[in-house]
């Protein structure tokens, strides 16, 4: 099948969460199994700095957004025989972060609309579009408010998978025709506890919806895990289907990854402390073999379970044992963490950023 995966991330060009690891290793296995799989994401100012010299440009055009006419650029990369396009705006993406803006319903919806726009300008129509949570919602959405009857349009499946149910996209009513540019009268469509919620909409506009997991797929029938949406989830559970997120063996093989400082294997781990060792050297922390060192790498969120962490660490820092943090997100978990180092430097280190080779 042709396949094109929309997503707002995706390892190795830009990363916050486990979206980007999905979105850089999902699409190159099914290109290894034998389906034409093109991913596209927005070129944000770090994708640019780090990759501009290899992108190709394709095109430009004008994308309608509402009452806006706004430039939109294209351009693609060949890698691992997938094709990667990046739609540029510098308006909208030239900026620090990917996320966290005060218009960030504007900017994801002129990506989601620009990526319909761009697709006859693409070197092939795809069969299935691939949105994933709630910053590509918009593309089912708008492709059966404006685009499945038009030529070159018509018979394309849409897949909705769910990462984090916890963004869903809430926005206030105004938006949807003064930024979403999508009648008022369609508001019933897309209303969700009050506002639109542009995940319930992509839930209902999908052909299938699709979670990380099997067991995902049934938690999120339940109060506790979906957020507000488990109605939503059980009104519409025949669409979906968990599926297993795995991970990429060659970049993550420890015989082989340039990131360590020594090569292992499960036949032979006795080079695997060198790299604790290398750790500690980089970071200033005592060089000792027989410390425990606790890692965690991850979006720093309360769903991820850091408010029980934030309340055993006093008494988890008094023990013999270093503590390394690496990861971005919510400030008073960035803050807790940072105040942790400065309090701990013999014993803690708190790296407020992403770095796939520390990671």
């Amino acid at each position: 099948m042709n396949i094109l995966y929309v997503t707002s991330e995706a390892v190795p060009f830009c990363k916050t969460g486990g979206l980007a690891d999905v979105a850089g290793s999902l699409p190159q296995a099914l290109a290894a199994n034998g389906d034409r799989v093109s991913v596209i994401l927005p070129l944000y100012e770090r994708v640019k700095d780090k990759w501009g010299e290899q992108l190709h440009f394709e095109k430009w055009t004008f994308v309608r957004l509402a009452w806006r006419s706004v430039y939109c650029g294209l351009f693609s990369l060949e890698r691992d025989g997938v094709t990667w396009y990046f739609v540029d705006n510098e308006t909208y993406f030239r900026r620090s972060e990917l996320y966290g803006y005060y218009d960030d319903a504007e900017r994801f919806a002129f990506f989601t609309r620009a990526v319909l726009e761009l697709m006859p300008m693409m070197d092939f129509k795809p069969n299935i579009l691939h949105a994933n949570d709630w910053h590509t919602a918009l593309i089912p959405i708008y492709y059966h408010q404006f685009y499945r009857d038009k030529d070159g349009y018509r018979d394309i499946k849409n897949i909705i998978t769910i990462h984090n149910i916890e963004y869903q996209g809430k926005f206030d009513g105004y938006l949807l025709e003064d930024v979403f540019g999508i009648s008022g009268y369609q508001y019933f469509t897309l209303e969700w506890g009050g506002c639109v919620n542009l995940l319930f909409g992509a839930i209902a506009y999908s052909d299938m919806v699709t979670t990380v997991s099997r067991t995902y797929a049934q938690e999120l029938r339940r109060p506790e895990y979906a957020c507000g949406l488990q109605d939503a989830i059980d009104r519409y559970s025949y669409k979906l289907t968990g599926i297993v997120n795995g991970i990429d063996t060659e970049v993550y093989d420890p015989a082989t990854a340039s990131a360590l400082f020594a090569h292992y294997n499960a036949d032979d781990m006795s080079a695997k402390v060198q790299n604790k060792l290398g750790v500690q050297r980089i970071l200033g922390l005592p060089e000792r073999e027989d410390v425990p060192m606790i890692t965690m790498v991850s979006r720093l969120a309360a769903h991820k379970g850091l408010d029980i962490l934030k309340q055993a660490m006093p008494e988890l820092i008094k023990e013999d044992i270093q503590f390394v943090l690496l990861g971005t997100g919510e400030p008073e978990y960035e803050g807790f963490f940072t105040d942790l180092e400065h309090a701990h430097p013999d014993k803690a280190r708190a790296l407020i950023t992403f770095n796939k080779d520390m990671s």
